[in-house]
C-alpha cells in the first residue's frame, strides 16, 4: 500500500495553508530547513503558530528567508532538483508548470516575466512542499473539487490553466496562490472515491488563526490500494476457412492501427471438419462499429458475433531505462506494493538489430539497469 495525501475540504489552496496542514499532520520543521540548506543550498526559517477558525484548530506556517539563497524562479532550481530526496516531486511540478508557460507563452512575442512566474516567492515554496511531501512519503495528492473564485482577477489566466482537468466547484473568493496550485494539480492524482483508503494522521492548515474566521484546509494522511480499473469493453469474433492465410498478419496490423485493444487468432476445427481460424478482437465500444467495418472489409467472413464483456486492469505506465544498447522502454504494472515490468519487445529487438547481438543479450541488460531503480519512483 502507498501513502496517500487525501484534501478532503479546501477552502483555498495557498502554499503556505497547504504548509501548515503537512506541518500539522507530523512534518517536522527543522528537518524541512535542515532538508531545504543540505540539498537546495537555501536559507530559511518556517514560523509556525497555532489558532481557531472556525471553531477548529489550525497550523499556520509562514517562511522568512535569505532571499539570495533562493532560485530567483522555479525554473533556476537546478535539475528541478534531480538527485535529491524530493527530486521526482520537484520534476514533476515543474515539467506540469512549464506545460502550462508554453501554452500560455509560447506563441506570444514576450516571454513570461519573473513576476509572471511567480520570483523567488514561488520557488521557495515549491521547494519547501516537495520536501514536507517527501517527509510524509507522498507522491501523489487526492482531493475533492477545488474552488474557483469568478473573474480574471480572482483566478488568472496561468492559474486556470493549471487547474484545468480537474473538477472545479464555483465560489466567491478562494485564496490561491501560484506555488500551492503548482504543486496540488501537478501532484494530482483526482478524487479519491474509487480508492480504499485507511486513514492514519489528520492535519488542519489554515490564515488568519485566531480570528475566529478564515479558510481552512484539512488533509488526510493513510495508506491507499489503488482499485483494480474495471472497464466494458465488445468482443467481435468470427470464424474464418477459406482466406489466404498470408492476410491474417494485414488484418491484424489494421485492426490494432484503427484502436482494438487487442487481436488475435485462434485454430479452430469447424463444420465438416474443415480446419479454420477464429479471429477475436477485443474493441472499446466506442470503436466497435469502425472495427466490423474492417473485418467486413478486409476478410472473406460473411456473419460477425459481438458481445459485451468487463476486464480488470492493473494501474501501470512506461518508463525508459538506459542500457549500453541505448534507452529501451518498460511498462511497469502495479497491484498494491507489488510492482512488475516487462521491456518492451520492439525497443529490443531494434537495439539487438542495430548492434548486432542476441535479443536475449538486450533483455538481459534492461534488466540489470531495471534493477538498479526505484520503480515507484520513474517518471
Amino acid at each position: 500500500m502507498a501513502v496517500a495525501g487525501y484534501f478532503d475540504q479546501l477552502s483555498g489552496f495557498t502554499a503556505d495553508m497547504l504548509l501548515g496542514a503537512l506541518i500539522d499532520a507530523g512534518a517536522d520543521r527543522n528537518a524541512l530547513e535542515s532538508a531545504l540548506r543540505r540539498h537546495h543550498g537555501v536559507d530559511c526559517e518556517i514560523n509556525v503558530t497555532t489558532g481557531r477558525v472556525d471553531r477548529t484548530q489550525v497550523t499556520c506556517a509562514t517562511i522568512s528567508c535569505v532571499e539570495a539563497s533562493v532560485p530567483e524562479t522555479y525554473r533556476a532550481i537546478p535539475d528541478s532538483g534531480a538527485g535529491t530526496p524530493a527530486g521526482a516531486l520537484l520534476g514533476r511540478v515543474t515539467a506540469h508548470l512549464e506545460q502550462h508557460v508554453n501554452e500560455l507563452w509560447g506563441a506570444a512575442d514576450q516571454a513570461p516575466t519573473r513576476e509572471e512566474l511567480g520570483g523567488r516567492h514561488a520557488a521557495l515554496r515549491i521547494l519547501v512542499l516537495c520536501n514536507a511531501l517527501h517527509l510524509h512519503g507522498i507522491d501523489a495528492i487526492y482531493h475533492e473539487a477545488l474552488p474557483f473564485a469568478a473573474g480574471i482577477d480572482a483566478t488568472p489566466p496561468f492559474l486556470a490553466g493549471l487547474m484545468r482537468g480537474a473538477a472545479i466547484f464555483p465560489v466567491d473568493r478562494a485564496p490561491v496562490d501560484l506555488p500551492g496550485c503548482a504543486v496540488l494539480t501537478g501532484l494530482s492524482a483526482g478524487s479519491m472515491h474509487r480508492s480504499g483508503f485507511t486513514l492514519r494522521k489528520v492535519g488542519y492548515g489554515g490564515n488568519d488563526a485566531g480570528r475566529d474566521h478564515g479558510d481552512v484546509i484539512r488533509l488526510c494522511l493513510g495508506e491507499v490500494v489503488q482499485p483494480v480499473d474495471t472497464e466494458s469493453v465488445q468482443v467481435l469474433e468470427t470464424q474464418i476457412d477459406d482466406m489466404n492465410p498470408q492476410f491474417y498478419g494485414h488484418v491484424l496490423d489494421l485492426l490494432l492501427e484503427a484502436g482494438a485493444l487487442d487481436a488475435f487468432l485462434t485454430p479452430v476445427i469447424m463444420k465438416k471438419s474443415r480446419p479454420g481460424v477464429l479471429l477475436t478482437v477485443l474493441a472499446p465500444t466506442t470503436l466497435a462499429g469502425r472495427l466490423s467495418e474492417v473485418i467486413f472489409k478486409e476478410t472473406t467472413t460473411i456473419g460477425l458475433r459481438s458481445y459485451p464483456v468487463s476486464r480488470n486492469v492493473l494501474s501501470r505506465n512506461v518508463s525508459t531505462v538506459e542500457t549500453r544498447y541505448g534507452a529501451i522502454r518498460i511498462k511497469i504494472a502495479r497491484h498494491g506494493d507489488s510492482r512488475r515490468y516487462t521491456p518492451e519487445y520492439e525497443d529490443c529487438r531494434q537495439a539487438a538489430r542495430k548492434n548486432g547481438i542476441p535479443l536475449a543479450d538486450v533483455y538481459a541488460a534492461v534488466h540489470q539497469a531495471a534493477g538498479r531503480l526505484d520503480l515507484d519512483n520513474l517518471p
